[in-house]
Formats: structure tokens, C-alpha cells, sequence
């Protein structure tokens, strides 16, 4: 979910970088990688041992007097603007699992490019959760309603604390393959920010409202309206004849305004499963995430050349 943190920490150092809360990193000319750190915690483990807040915005500092180290590689890319503020490190381990890392930068995948590898460094982050959804960063209160999350990582913090090593390998990028029912039914906690592919996938035309599909004027027949600077994401539900859930777009993404795929489009796609829930009297839902528009696979080649899409 697009969201701008402006974040609060209590020391006049990080306090200094974090002023600047729209950090536009620049891409560097031969950045210097780092060497692999051993692993020492995976992502279940650091979630079930830290994340210790019920509620569905929270922020737990991650202690401890070991290192704690995660690795993996990034499934994310921000280069269309539907990702933004974050990447997402899959573990490379049976039945590994995703966290998402908050970043506060533009012009992520300069530096952790899809396929990159990372070394994660923990200790002294923060864990918790941003509507019910796991996410690393740093704490941040929200000036507006008073809630605490995870907030994004100035850049110059997060350069030692996610550790790029060995070149990229974007063909090393695999989704798992699965249908709706089977994200619907899966323990959630083993689909955030997982990769995903989905086959037989069709847009209905409609969007989502509370759990519900909702019919929506022939104008907003696209993937993502503008929301008056608000900045929600716009939700847009698909099926493929096993389930329903919804594909989460930002109105500031390069393919925002496209006409949405007509219901005769059906094929494959890949996403980024994450999850929402505001409060305990809502029900919470998926919203996947489009990398780019080419994460519209076979099937949607026809669709794709109709708006003039290069891969």
C-alpha cells in the first residue's frame, strides 16, 4: 500500500536523516556490494518472536544480543511506480517465506534491483504491522490518527542494514504457482508479500467494496483512478473460476490510467500477495500487486500491444 511516511525516532542522528522524508536516491555508478552474512533467523521466526503487538498497527524493536540476520532475494521492482517505498525479500529455503522492507527512497531497483540477493540486518529495526500486514522499517507514530507502524527506512540507514551481494539474477525470480482458493485458503502468514502466478485469470470489470465485488461507472473502467491525492490503492477484482480477490493498483503508477483488460482476456498473472485489515469490525482482504504491467503474462499479448506495451 502507497504510503508516505514523515518518521518520528527519538535519537538527533537518525532524527537528521529522517527530516528529509522525501529522500530521491540517485542512482550511484559502481556500487560497492557487500559479502553474504550468514543467516541466524527466517522470516517465521522473526515475526512469531518479535512482532509481539495484537493490534493491526504496531511497531515492536527488534533486540537482541545475538545478530540477527535474514537472507534472500528481491521479488520487487518499483521501476512503474506500482510498487513504491519497499522491497520484498523471498527466502531461497524450502517453503521460504517474504517480508516486506520499507525503504524511504524513489528509485529502489537501483540499488536492489529485481534478483538482487540481500543480507538483512535486523537488529535495531523495528517489525510490526501496517493494516494487518508484516512489514520491516523503523517507528513511526502517525501525526493524523495517532497509530504506530513500521515506518520507511531513510536510505542512508537502510544501505547498513540491507547488504546487496553477487549480481543480479532476475531469471532466479520464480513465483509459485497457485490458484485463488488456494491463496484464499493458505495460512496467511505464509502469503505475505509472497510471489505469486495465478493462470486463467480474468478482469470482471468490477471493484471491490468491503469485501464485495461493486460495480463501477464505464470511466473508472481502468486500473486506478485518481483518488484526489489521497493515495489509497484502487482495488480490481479478478477470477479464475476457482475464487474471487481483487488486484491492488496505485494511482501514481505508469499504467494507472490504462483501460482495465476486457473480461475476454484470460491468461496468466504474477503479483505480490499482500494483505489488509483496518480494525476488528472490517474484514480484512488480498490486495495483489501488479510489479509492472508485464507481470500480465500469456494470454494478455493481445492486450498488451493494445495499449502499446513493450516488455
Amino acid at each position: 500500500m502507497k504510503t508516505t511516511f514523515k518518521i518520528t525516532i527519538t535519537t538527533t542522528l537518525i532524527f537528521a536523516f529522517v527530516a528529509c522524508s522525501q529522500y530521491n536516491f540517485e542512482p550511484e555508478s559502481g556500487l560497492a556490494k557487500g559479502e553474504k552474512l550468514s543467516t541466524t533467523i527466517s522470516v517465521s521466526e522473526l515475526r512469531s518472536t518479535y512482532m509481539i503487538s495484537p493490534e493491526f498497527f504496531t511497531a515492536d524493536r527488534i533486540n537482541s544480543n545475538k545478530d540477527l540476520v535474514i537472507n534472500g532475494i528481491v521479488t520487487s521492482t518499483d521501476i512503474e511506480g506500482n510498487v513504491y517505498k519497499y522491497i520484498a525479500v523471498q527466502e531461497e529455503t524450502p517453503n521460504g517465506q517474504a517480508i516486506r522492507i520499507s525503504i524511504d527512497a524513489s528509485g529502489i531497483s537501483s540499488i536492489y534491483p529485481l534478483g538482487q540477493r540481500v543480507s538483512v540486518k535486523l537488529n535495531g529495526l523495528f517489525i510490526g504491522k501496517y493494516g494487518d500486514s508484516p512489514q520491516v522499517g523503523v517507528y513511526y507514530l502517525r501525526p493524523k490518527d495517532g497509530r504506530i507502524s513500521p515506518g520507511s527506512i531513510p536510505m542512508p540507514i537502510a544501505r547498513q542494514h540491507v547488504i546487496p551481494y553477487g549480481e543480479p539474477e532476475p531469471k532466479a525470480v520464480i513465483a509459485d504457482t497457485m490458484t485463488i482458493s488456494q491463496i484464499l485458503a493458505a495460512p496467511r502468514e505464509e502469503m505475505h508479500y509472497r510471489l505469486v502466478c495465478i493462470k486463467n485469470v480474468w478482469f470482471t470489470g468490477k471493484g471491490f467494496d468491503f469485501g464485495k465485488p461493486a460495480t463501477i461507472a464505464e470511466k473508472d473502467k481502468i486500473f486506478a483512478p485518481g483518488t484526489g491525492g489521497i493515495g489509497y490503492p484502487q482495488s480490481r477484482e479478478i477470477q479464475d473460476g476457482t475464487g474471487s480477490t481483487v488486484v491492488a493498483t496505485s494511482e501514481f503508477a505508469k499504467f494507472a490510467q490504462h483501460p482495465l483488460p476486457a473480461s475476454t482476456y484470460k491468461g496468466n498473472i504474477t503479483v505480490i500477495a499482500s494483505w489488509y485489515r483496518d480494525k476488528a469490525t472490517t474484514a480484512g482482504n488480498y490486495q495483489l500487486t501488479l510489479r509492472t504491467l508485464g507481470d500480465l503474462g500469456k494470454g494478455f499479448d493481445g492486450y498488451l500491444t493494445s495499449v502499446n506495451y513493450v516488455r
